[in-house]
């Protein structure tokens, strides 16, 4: 779910609830136009425009307090054969789609989609430069465990939610946290279609994103004119599942990334056993954490939990033309832990990490429902069965401790999307995905009636990341409407 937003947050550094009875309610735009000018993110000169619109904090009091959203455009440079606005969400959830346009927007684009659509990004609500959810402080903390073994290192774990939620509630604007949730932000798209005066709009939704996507379609499918969900979640699944697909997915790509570190020259562990390399380095640390002196964000040493939740991160990236890979970063990172310094991977972690909008949007969608210490033990003993060498790391973990005791209640829990109405849409994957595992894409596909599926045979985390062939075949369907004739394509 997250990578989308790391990684291609990267690029673009280099390049430059309601109830259920509001449901029907339509949406209310601001009452004039967007104020476009120049976006903060971007370099001087650049042709990206950017502008905040107002949305109201809660959709069930649509004349109640408001907040901010953040929008950017990148105007179509074929005017005479615009198509109209293509939204695009990098993924997450938290990830800036409005600094993202503005500031990578034309590299990261096919030309094709530059051409035909003013392609607009945002920040969504909680988000970036939106009005934002603020917590403080990391969100896993390296004195609690990450994966508790007994009754009191759960309770250690849902103390940490509970103030870390606190904390997210008393630092934001009032009512914010309460009003994240992903139906709530998949009004904001239908507030900012109205507000570019947009009869459809065109969506590319990444990881996260393409839950983002699912809801809009769900709720306005008449308002869709074509739609990329990359790299899917699939919401009917239950938390139980979520994680056990996930760790499993997680402990294969890692396999895969163990038999290419020793294949390949470039990278640090090249010749060597990987993956007794990586057993062993856990093993120390479990012993004796390791030092982190140059780690940047106040860790000084590294335990054996921090460097399993370094995966949900690292194995991202196989190999792509589009962004740096993650894997060689993985490699030396394990390398220079064996020698000592630990801190590449202290950075790399999820463990000592801020997650303000990540865990205040992702409890409200994915909550982990743990019913106790015996359920929270029977689900990590099956994830490591799944997973020996990798012992459960994932980001469904990630979200379990997050949302152990989240000390606000899910508005938008786990459920079947129910999808109808809406043109042809494409759900897309690769086939060895450690984040949205390729059966998401398919229990997405199924859910989705007259929807497409395409998978890249790449290992990776979304096929637009990773897949040039895939690139090609989004932007097609985007633009044209028509499917891909093809099941499967390259890299």
């Amino acid at each position: 779910m997250t990578l989308a937003v790391a990684v291609l947050a990267t690029t673009a550094a280099t390049a430059a609830s309601p109830p259920e009875s509001a449901l029907a309610a339509p949406s209310t735009a601001p009452s004039t136009a967007p104020s476009w000018g120049p976006c903060p993110e971007a370099e001087p000169g650049a042709d990206a425009q950017c502008a905040d619109i107002k949305v109201p904090l809660s959709w069930s009091a649509p004349r109640g307090r408001t907040i901010t959203l953040h929008v950017s455009r990148l105007p179509a440079l074929d005017r005479k054969h615009r198509i109209g606005a293509m939204l695009f969400n990098p993924g997450g959830p938290g990830g800036e789609g409005g600094a993202l346009i503005a500031a990578a927007g034309r590299e990261v684009m096919a030309p094709s989609l530059q051409n035909r659509f003013d392609i607009i990004g945002f920040d969504p609500r909680g988000v970036g430069r939106s009005t934002a959810v603020k917590c403080g402080g990391p969100a896993l903390s390296a004195k609690v465990p990450v994966f508790p073994d007994s009754p009191a290192q759960l309770a250690a774990v849902r103390r940490q939610s509970a103030a870390y939620g606190a904390a997210c509630v008393k630092n934001s604007e009032p009512g914010l946290v309460a009003n994240v949730d992903t139906v709530s932000a998949a009004r904001d798209m239908d507030a900012i279609r109205v507000a570019l005066g947009e009869k459809k709009i065109s969506y590319l939704g990444l990881s996260y994103g393409t839950y983002l996507g699912q809801t809009f379609a769900r709720l306005y499918p008449h308002r869709v004119n074509t739609m990329v969900l990359d790299g899917a979640m699939d919401h009917a699944v239950s938390p139980s599942d979520f994680l056990y697909e996930e760790a499993s997915a997680v402990s294969v790509v890692f396999g895969r990334f163990a038999s290419w570190c020793s294949a390949t020259a470039s990278c640090a562990l090249h010749g060597q056993n990987v993956t007794k390399v990586w057993d062993d380095l856990l093993a120390r640390a479990a012993r004796k954490p390791i030092p982190a002196p140059n780690a940047q964000h106040g860790a000084t040493t590294v335990n054996d939990d921090t460097i399993r939740m370094v995966l949900p991160n690292l194995l991202l990236i196989s190999s792509s033309s589009l962004v740096p890979a993650t894997w060689p970063t993985l490699g030396d990172a394990i390398a220079r832990a064996r020698a000592g310094d630990a801190s590449l991977l202290a950075n790399s972690s999820s463990v000592d990490q801020t997650q303000d909008a990540y865990a205040a949007i992702g409890c409200q969608s994915f909550p982990p429902q743990l019913r106790g210490y015996a359920d929270a033990a029977a689900r990590l003993r099956k994830a490591r069965a799944l997973s020996p060498h990798t012992g459960g790391a994932s980001e469904a973990w990630l979200i379990t401790d997050l949302c152990a005791s989240w000390p606000l209640p899910a508005s938008d829990p786990w459920a079947p999307q129910k999808i109808t109405g809406t043109p042809p849409i494409l759900v897309t994957s690769t086939r060895y995905d450690p984040s949205t595992p390729l059966v998401w894409a398919q229990g997405l596909h199924r859910e989705i009636a007259g929807s497409g599926l395409l998978v890249a045979e790449v290992a990776g985390h979304t096929a637009f990341l990773n897949s040039a062939c895939a690139r090609t075949e989004q932007a097609n369907y985007l633009i044209t409407g028509k499917l891909p004739t093809t099941a499967t394509c390259g890299a």
